[in-house]
């Protein structure tokens, strides 16, 4: 969901082609993985005309997104067509309907998203993993935001969008629990999952929106609550917090 330059330096080791040039980051998976959980954007066909029916839907795909990053909520099927450079009759010969070119963009930038998400060491300071996740986070969800509002609308009218957007969260959600294992693996079971959800919330995209658009913090600051909060999360709770928590 983010260029592969902006992710690398944020996250401090991914290199091309999902290959890494800091030993204590690991790789990450193939795409391949998840074939089988959410429809998958067609690979390069070799057949020219089968080739020409991708790029077109490439091109309508990004004309679509091109819009809602400029900030056009909810463009209509013309406009996309327009930017993309096609016919109207072009976009829904390739396209069932809007829900099914939302679908198609949200593949799209799953796909991106699962390639470029950053797999930290565990091995590493707990500090560089918190900075690197915040500093990937913060890029990521900076430049998905106008996508992912739009996204999110359009979940409720469609599946196949709704499925893209749980497949990204629990994308994230893994990462944070891969990347924190070392210290969620030393509180007690009792707690351990509560401190879990925590951090999936606090480093959600939702969370991220709500502190820019609702509560307009500057960016930097968003960084510091989000890098605060997991510090936190990462430590055992006191007796204190415990008792305090029981009486809830």
């Amino acid at each position: 969901m983010i260029s592969s330059s902006s992710s690398t330096a944020s996250s401090g080791g991914a290199g091309e082609a999902g290959h890494f040039s800091d030993p204590t980051v690991l790789a990450s998976p193939s795409p391949a993985d998840l074939a089988s959980v959410l429809p998958w954007p067609d690979e390069p066909a070799t057949d020219g005309r089968l080739a020409r029916g991708q790029r077109t839907r490439r091109n309508v795909a990004d004309g679509l997104l091109a819009l809602l990053r400029e900030g056009d909520a909810e463009p209509t099927a013309r406009e996309v067509a327009r930017r993309a450079g096609v016919s109207l009759r072009l976009v829904f010969h390739h396209f069932a309907d809007l829900d099914d070119l939302y679908a198609f963009v949200a593949a799209l930038e799953f796909r991106r998203q699962w390639s470029e998400t950053p797999r930290l060491s565990p091995e590493l300071a707990l500090s560089t993993r918190i900075e690197r996740t915040v500093a990937y986070r913060a890029t990521l969800f900076e430049e998905i935001s106008p996508v992912r509002r739009a996204l999110a609308r359009r979940a409720t009218s469609s599946h196949d969008v709704a499925m893209a957007l749980t497949s990204c969260d629990a994308l994230l959600q893994e990462a944070l629990i891969a990347t924190f294992s070392p210290e969620l693996d030393r509180l007690p079971k009792r707690v351990r999952a509560e401190h879990q959800h925590g951090m999936d919330t606090v480093a959600s995209w939702e969370a991220w929106e709500r502190m820019r658009r609702t509560s307009r913090l500057p960016a930097r600051v968003a960084r510091q609550v989000m890098a605060r909060t997991l510090a936190v999360l990462c430590t055992p709770p006191t007796t204190a917090i415990d008792e305090l928590l029981a009486d809830a």
